[in-house]
């Protein structure tokens, strides 16, 4: 008789937490009445909010979906039928915002930057005419995320924030015609990146606080072309410059300048050479070429 009750009370133990939690997949409908919003089963998706996912005790928790009549929709994760990790979207997919924890953290909007009692910062209200305008997600009173950054000028961004300046993946268009494409850190270009000039010269590589440094292409719109290093936006270590005729120089730059370098014709015959920046005179050699010219 006493391993029956065990084996009953064990049994009972099993059942329990089925009860309690109560965790199924459904469908729900926010009711809003007099005395606060409910969650019901029953209710007309083209004028409520309707639930689809994880729910405990009648209410959202868990993964799952909620859609409002006019198109926006959350998806994530619900808590006791409150939005807990989740991301928020406008009727075409457009990303309004996040919560994290319960909380929040983000917002799609408008912001100005502009100099109030003597200092920079981002405000709700402006005049596009006048201050720069920005779009997109906000954390914080600041750009933070994906977002549009226009000047009074016509400079424009469109990239990645954090904390009101551009870092991470961004174009940026000057009102000029020149655009750089690429990474960017505190606010500069950095990392891997593209600047393309209206006259036609471009260059690919890396960059570091907003300068060309390390290795990278410069290519001329004539034809021409340097691939190599850079340091402080110039030519500096080893690298080969190429003319659209094939001579060449190749060798070591310094500070854009040549060093030690040796030219070449398009042949490859050796013209001229640069030790420690001086160039090597050769009587002979310079007597021929100026013969052949």
């Amino acid at each position: 008789m006493r391993h029956l009750q065990l084996i009953f009370i064990f049994l009972l133990l099993l059942t329990l937490p089925l009860s309690v939690n109560s965790e199924e997949t459904g469908v729900l409908y926010l009711w809003e009445i007099s005395s606060g919003n409910v969650w019901e089963s029953f209710g007309d998706e083209t004028s409520q909010q309707k639930y689809k996912g994880m729910t405990s005790n009648g209410k959202p928790h868990g993964k799952g979906s909620l859609s409002y009549p006019d198109g926006k929709s959350v998806t994530g994760e619900w808590r006791d039928g409150k939005v807990w990790n989740t991301e928020h979207y406008d009727k075409d997919g457009k990303v309004l915002g996040k919560s994290v924890n319960g909380e929040w953290r983000l917002s799609w909007g408008f912001l100005f930057l502009r100099k109030v009692s003597g200092k920079w910062g981002w405000h709700e209200d402006g005049d596009a005419g006048k201050d720069y305008k920005y779009e997109g997600m906000i954390e914080n009173g600041k750009p933070n995320g994906s977002g549009t950054y226009t000047s009074p000028s016509g400079n424009q961004y469109v990239g990645e924030f954090k904390d009101g300046i551009k870092h991470g993946q961004g174009t940026f268009i000057y009102a000029s015609g020149s655009k750089y494409q690429g990474e960017w850190k505190d606010g500069k270009k950095h990392g891997q990146g593209t600047f393309i000039s209206p006259n036609g010269n471009q260059y690919v590589g890396q960059w570091k606080n907003g300068k060309k440094h390390a290795q990278g292409t410069f290519t001329y719109a004539s034809g021409s072309k340097y691939q190599g290093e850079f340091k402080d936006d110039k030519k500096h270590g080893k690298g080969t410059f190429t003319w659209k005729n094939g001579a060449k120089r190749v060798g070591e730059f310094r500070k854009g300048k040549l060093w030690n370098i040796t030219e070449y014709d398009k042949n490859e015959n050796i013209l001229r050479r640069w030790v420690n920046g001086v160039k090597l005179v050769d009587k002979k050699k310079e007597k021929l070429l100026f013969l052949r010219k």
